[in-house]
């Protein structure tokens, strides 16, 4: 087995190249696989370089894909193309490539496993090339890995310099631009091993994919998704959103391996992110950041490991982000296994592998492929410093100030992960005293509502039969009885949603109907201070799913709230609209409005307004977080806007059900 690298400039030095001894020494060999990763993305460039090797090797294999960067003996290159020469000696190869465009992706895998099924020889391993960027590659590797062959499958997908969704595979003959490519290798003397490291770092709080479109998330913690990143990060939503943000990847742990997903795209419109790897509603995931001392490290035993296998060539599958992360540096990675056999390959969008044990579309990630024909040769490995697992350095190393920042930024990574360990640790103690405390007040208000509520009903019983010199004590104790009764119903409501424990009943009902009967009933409470309540309905016969007690319940309190904070001969408006795919309920009064820098804290239990209701009513700061509990339950968002001696609007919002929408 043999396997040579060039870097073509043109077609004119490609030939000369496939002139050169070690090519045509080489012609007579069972097969020859030939792969082209180029930074250009015209598929005239790819279809002259096919046509002249053909003239030379009539019978060889011929794949390639667009890149983010070329490898070739190990060495980082850009701009470029690259061709790599893989020759076998009793090996064979078989090509599959198919257009594939989004919603064929399982299809498409289901066809390659009877491809790969029918090479009727002793498979040992898979190539596969995709464009990840125009389709889910991961549904297409995931269709072949769930059929479990015992072989590994690897590659990469194809990438784009410039990152305007312009990425193509290419077969030899044709190029896709939506397409998936497969080599299928086989032979009785033929082994691969495949490897994989990360060496990227969890270093933000754990969050919670709540909604998921297709490769892309929609909410993280029930909020747009591009908001984690705005965040924390500071990264805008636009044309750089890409080069900004793809050292930053979600790293989750997926079957007890860290595997990270990179954002490429933001949707300016509903704030979503695009990947080219799946995710799953209900994982848990973490900012992380690459530690490029421990990307050497890992680097440097997958070399070790490498070695002890002892192969002829090796292809290397690496991630865009990698590149970006270790600028320079990056050759201190790959560098090394050219040493252990001619090393070749491409920066991707995105890599493949399946080992057995382990089948994942990976990002951030290298994948290094290693094949040999025959038994392990004793070759000499030119490499002493991986003798011992140790990392490669540069002849720089004799100035002590010379590519340091790696060592730095791994320093402010330990210094990051640390802290993020203590208030980790600090956020769960604080978890399990409110845990203790929401406990504590269910079971208070619980033994409390039953004593509370006999007083009540004995003051209401004495009220009938109590002549006036003493109505005016049983009214008190009634009033007063009736306060504690809907405080204590409150705490018992608050440390339920604050245990998790908000249990929503959702019905599909006419919400529009359903705010005309709420309206009826508390226009009653309002003629008692000489308050007016008007609608404006903007909509009518709107179909919601939601929990109609609980809805009732936020209408009651944010209606009763205006009445209770609102002058008399004033009037209240309640409006109904449609804005995109939701339905928003404003409640608008005419009142003494909320100080500024009140507003902010005005959903967090127990925080009262200065302001004070205008009849003498009571208020004990917790109805406005139970609205905050129950909508955000529904999918929903609340605020406020609110200016002194003027007023507040109140607003809500509910999502439209996807039928309602495609109605619509």
């Amino acid at each position: 087995m043999r396997q040579y690298s060039y870097r073509v400039s043109s077609i004119e030095h490609l030939n000369e190249l496939l002139q050169s001894k070690e090519i045509t020494s080489s012609c007579n060999f069972q097969s020859q696989l030939i792969q082209i990763y180029s930074a250009k993305n015209d598929c005239e460039w790819y279809r002259s370089i096919g046509d002249a090797i053909r003239e030379v090797l009539p019978s060889a294999v011929i794949v390639g894909a667009t890149s983010v960067g070329e490898i070739i003996e190990g060495e980082m290159c850009t701009d470029s193309t690259i061709v790599l020469f893989t020759f076998f000696e009793s090996s064979s190869i078989n090509m599959f490539a198919y257009e594939c465009t989004p919603g064929t992706e399982e299809t498409i895998g289901n066809i390659l496993i009877c491809n790969i099924e029918s090479v009727n020889a002793e498979i040992k391993g898979v190539l596969l090339l995709s464009t990840p960027i125009s389709h889910d590659s991961g549904k297409v590797f995931n269709s072949i890995t769930d059929h479990d062959f015992k072989y590994p499958i690897f590659g990469g997908g194809a990438g784009d310099y410039a990152n305007e969704r312009k990425t193509l595979v290419y077969d030899g003959n044709k190029c896709y631009n939506q397409g998936v490519v497969t080599v299928v290798f086989s032979g009785n003397d033929l082994s691969i091993e495949i490897f994989t490291s990360l060496g990227w770092h969890p270093l933000s709080k754990e969050m919670t994919i709540t909604e998921v479109g297709n490769v892309c998330v929609k909410t993280i913690d029930n909020k747009p998704a591009f908001d984690v990143y705005e965040k924390y990060l500071g990264i805008k939503a636009d044309e750089n959103f890409y080069q900004n943000s793809l050292e930053f990847p979600f790293i989750i742990n997926r079957n007890s391996h860290l595997i990270a997903r990179t954002p490429f795209f933001v949707n300016e419109i509903d704030k979503s992110i695009q990947l080219v790897a799946d995710v799953k509603v209900g994982e848990k995931f973490r900012i992380g950041y690459g530690d490029p001392v421990a990307i050497l490290v890992e680097s440097a035993q997958l070399q070790s490991k490498m070695k002890d296998f002892n192969p002829d060539a090796i292809f290397l599958f690496t991630c865009i982000c990698r590149r970006f992360l270790m600028q320079q540096e990056v050759n201190l990675e790959t560098l090394p296994f050219n040493k252990i056999a001619t090393t070749a390959g491409f920066y991707t969008f995105g890599e493949f592998f399946s080992n057995g044990t382990f089948n994942s579309l990976l990002n951030s990630s290298i994948v290094a492929v290693g094949f040999r024909e025959g038994a392990k040769k004793n070759k000499p490995v030119h490499n002493e410093s991986i003798q011992n697992g140790d990392i490669i350095h540069n002849n720089s190393d004799s100035d002590l100030y010379t590519n340091k920042h790696s060592r730095i930024l791994s320093r402010l990574l330990y210094f990051i992960t640390v802290l993020t360990t203590e208030l980790d640790d600090q956020n769960h103690l604080l978890t399990t005293l409110n845990e203790q405390k929401n406990e504590f007040l269910g079971i208070a208000a619980h033994d409390l509502r039953n004593p509370i509520g006999i007083i009540l009903g004995i003051s209401k019983l004495l009220e009938k039969q109590t002549g006036e010199e003493h109505k005016k004590y049983t009214e008190i104790i009634s009033g007063t009885s009736s306060t504690m009764l809907q405080l204590i119903n409150d705490l018992l409501d608050i440390s339920k949603i604050e245990s998790g424990k908000l249990e929503l009943n959702k019905n599909e009902i006419d919400y529009i109907a359903f705010v005309e009967r709420n309206i009826k009933m508390n226009d009653f409470f309002a003629k008692n201070k000489n308050i007016g309540i008007t609608s404006e309905l903007e909509i009518q016969d709107q179909i919601l799913s939601f929990d109609d007690g609980k809805i009732d319940q936020v209408l009651n309190n944010l209606i009763g709230n205006a009445i209770k904070y609102s002058n008399p001969d004033t009037t209240i408006t309640v409006k109904v609209f449609r804005e995109n795919n939701q339905i928003i309920t404003q409640i608008i009064d005419n009142g003494q409005g909320i100080p500024e820098q009140e507003i902010s804290d005005i959903f967090r239990p127990f925080k009262r307004s200065s302001v004070r209701p205008t009849n003498g009513e009571s208020s004990h700061g917790l109805g406005l977080a139970i609205v905050k509990k129950i909508i955000e339950g529904h999918n929903g968002q609340v605020g406020v806007s609110s200016v002194v001696g003027k007023g507040s609007i109140f607003y809500f919002t509910l999502p439209i059900l996807n039928n309602e929408i495609n109605n619509n």
